[in-house]
């Protein structure tokens, strides 16, 4: 076991492990420390959409983050495959985003007078959407068509992440952490279960858990654990000719592994006064949501009547205040950095926000893209709101 490291990573989900892996890539020496198991939190029941088009990211910093993060996977995807033998179910495929009714007709063709700025959308009527899908509902009035997005298994590519983060030297310690040590305002260690663990940084991707960290810190990231849960479908008919997602009845996927994902549920739900009740909660799955997801697919999908449940999968997914991930160095502690609060779009975000973590690891400032001061976690200082209901109306995967 090693008891020294250039940075020590806490957290073994899609963020801490694309840390790890980008960190040992450029030759630092890492621990990643993780309470449970590799992907045992939000990435393991995570949809895995890299979706350009829901309400996720809003205009500026928080599209381009988005942006920068998709077009990291077309070579992330197929060096990880390379490098671990691991099948992420990897696919890019057109995306439709449907309007079943007139307020998703408007809250799509509004987000879609900015998004075209940057990605080639077009709206098309539910004729030419029934044609593109033959199967979709007569209520479809039509959709936002993106000729291509991107989806994959999440589990995968968390093991897959934390396996090339070890093949390139990283250490995986199985070990609760259990606070941090200081000299003069510095942290030198990460104290664990079984001792500790001396460190010239330590970056903080604890996701829901992200409030356990607050008297290592003197500073409690204001994330909390958000309840979302989705099905698996067996379905006897084709995949779907496109990824499919709703403002109001979230995603329809047809995976690699011939199954359907559909769901999820979230902030915008039915299910608002169960939503931040903790993560142990959250791992429960409930009849009142699978009952839920099976009528939003069959009013997208009449057909999936016919469809056998293979899974229900439950979790937090870690929402910050703001809705906006909070990467970056912590506040008047020196060699602490966090990585957290990405909600639903961890997997998407993943490679982008290691990329940027590690700058700020090893450069002291990251220059990959402008504007990274909107995911500080300094903005959080002078900010005692914690409205984590009005932050999870933008909510839809």
């Amino acid at each position: 076991m090693r008891g020294t490291a250039d940075v020590a990573v806490v957290g073994a989900g899609v963020i801490g492990s694309a840390i790890a892996y980008e960190l040992s890539a450029r030759g630092a020496g890492v621990v990643l420390l993780e309470s449970d198991a590799i992907g045992s939190g939000a990435s393991a029941h995570a949809t895995g959409s890299l979706n350009m088009l829901g309400a996720e990211f809003s205009p500026g910093p928080s599209f381009d983050l988005g942006l920068l993060g998709y077009r990291m996977f077309a070579d992330l995807a197929p060096r990880l495959r390379e490098q671990t033998g691991i099948d992420l179910l990897y696919q890019r495929r057109p995306q439709l985003r449907l309007a079943l009714d007139q307020e998703e007709e408007a809250l799509i063709r509004e987000a879609m007078a900015w998004q075209r700025e940057h990605l080639p959308l077009r709206w098309i009527d539910g004729g030419e959407v029934r044609r593109i899908e033959p199967r979709l509902s007569p209520q479809v009035r039509g959709a936002a068509y993106e000729p291509e997005s991107a989806q994959l298994d999440s589990y995968r590519l968390n093991l897959a992440l934390a396996q090339g983060a070890e093949q390139q030297g990283c250490e995986v310690l199985l070990r609760r952490v259990t606070g941090l040590r200081l000299d003069r305002g510095r942290v030198t260690h990460v104290r664990h279960a079984g001792g500790d663990v001396a460190c010239g940084a330590v970056v903080l991707a604890l996701g829901a858990w992200s409030a356990d960290s607050a008297d290592w810190i003197g500073f409690r990231p204001p994330v909390a654990p958000m309840k979302g849960e989705r099905l698996l479908l067996r379905y006897g008919g084709e995949p779907l000719a496109a990824l499919i997602t709703s403002p109001k009845r979230g995603h329809m996927i047809s995976r690699l592994d011939n199954l359907l994902s559909v769901g999820s549920t979230g902030g915008r739900d039915y299910d608002q006064r169960d939503l931040f009740l903790g993560a142990q909660f959250d791992r429960t799955p409930t009849s009142a949501a699978k009952l839920e997801l099976l009528q939003r697919a069959v009013d997208v999908l009449p057909d999936l009547e016919s469809a056998e449940v293979v899974q229900q999968l439950a979790g937090s997914r870690p929402l910050s205040v703001d809705q906006t991930p909070i990467i970056g160095p912590v506040p008047g502690l020196q060699g602490a950095f966090l990585a957290t609060g990405h909600g639903t779009k961890g997997v998407h975000l993943a490679p982008v926000t290691a990329r940027i973590v590690a700058d700020y690891v090893l450069n002291g400032a990251s220059d990959a893209m402008p504007g990274l001061e909107a995911f500080l976690p300094a903005r959080f200082i002078a900010n005692e709101s914690l409205d984590f209901q009005a932050a999870s109306h933008r909510v839809e995967e």
